[in-house]
């Protein structure tokens, strides 16, 4: 498999006196084409204004229809018996019980979450998961096709792969070790990430996330899924990519980036699904700007959504 890092470093802790840095490098293979929804691949919390960067773009504007169809999102009914059912699919024990807004059930090692508003389900091996231990190790693994083939063959015993789920790619999460002088000394932790996106009319979804995680001897250490249902509602108009880019220079990014340039190398029409503790209303047909801010040293990438409709834009990350 061709690979392409595109994300690194996710936080930082101590351990017996040796740091630890969390890096989460994500892979995909060239011929890799669906998104795989993240909505936190935006970039970071500095603002790069159409003042200070010149725009350009190195693909063609694609051909996008006048009207999309607008998909109401539906409010899932999440209650005990649906995730007491749930639980003893995955092989849980326990009682479920509502804490704020989410029903819970805890059989050790193991912990059930799922969201009542967005039907998020969180599960999770806590003394394991993103914790150094002597199990979860580079060499422990499985590979990346065995891990796909372990994560779909769970997702769909358990009842939690959607039927429109799409592989979309494997990641190698890893808290490293380094010495007091910066360099690698080990690898505390680290699993196989297999990710999953979906499209509506053939058009990507960003924010819907499905995740397995699988740890040393192929265990399940780990289960994401946002995933909400919808329903069309009515045919809207869009603006055009050229609009689009317009707004995108008139409203700058969310960048660490210096360089002088913003250079987008991908445009897309899609929809974007809110983060699972918001209540949307819509799934929001947006742009999506994928590309780079250069200077003479390389590139900052960035991902970046404006609103086919503007009336709509309400919800989607802001720049500033």
């Amino acid at each position: 498999m061709n690979m392409k890092l595109i994300g690194v470093s996710a936080g930082v802790l101590a351990l017996l006196g040796v740091i630890c840095v969390v890096s989460i490098p994500v892979f995909f293979s060239d011929s890799h084409t669906p998104d795989c929804g993240q909505s936190n691949q935006i970039g970071g919390v500095k603002s790069a204004g159409a003042a200070n960067l010149t725009y350009t773009a190195s693909v063609p504007f694609p051909p996008t229809p006048a009207e999309v169809i607008l998909y109401r999102v539906l409010e899932p009914e999440i209650t005990t018996e649906l995730v007491s059912s749930m639980a003893e699919k995955i092989g849980l024990k326990g009682t479920v019980r509502e804490s704020y807004d989410q029903m819970l059930l805890s059989d050790e090692p193991h912990s059930l979450e799922v969201h009542m508003k967005s039907g998020r389900v969180a599960l999770i091996d806590i003394p394991r998961w993103m914790n150094p231990n002597d199990k979860d190790l580079p060499e422990s693994l499985p590979s990346d096709d065995e891990a796909i083939q372990i994560a779909t063959q769970y997702l769909e015993e358990t009842g939690l792969m959607p039927p429109d789920a799409i592989l979309c790619g494997v990641a190698h999460p890893q808290i490293v070790e380094y010495n007091e002088d910066g360099e690698v000394i080990g690898i505390a932790f680290e699993d196989v990430q297999v990710s999953y996106s979906r499209t509506i009319d053939g058009r990507p979804v960003v924010g819907s996330k499905l995740t397995a995680e699988i740890g040393g001897g192929g265990d399940i250490l780990n289960v994401y899924k946002l995933w909400r249902d919808y329903a069309p509602e009515k045919e809207i108009a869009v603006i055009t990519p050229q609009e689009a880019f317009e707004e995108l220079k008139a409203t700058g990014l969310a960048v660490d980036g210096k360089g002088p340039t913003a250079v987008i190398t991908g445009i897309e029409l899609g929809y974007y699904e809110a983060p699972a503790m918001d209540e949307p209303t819509y799934l929001v047909p947006v742009y999506i700007f994928r590309g780079e801010v250069r200077d003479e040293t390389g590139g900052t990438a960035f991902v970046r959504y404006i609103p086919a409709s503007p009336d709509l834009g309400e919800g989607i990350p802001a720049v500033k």
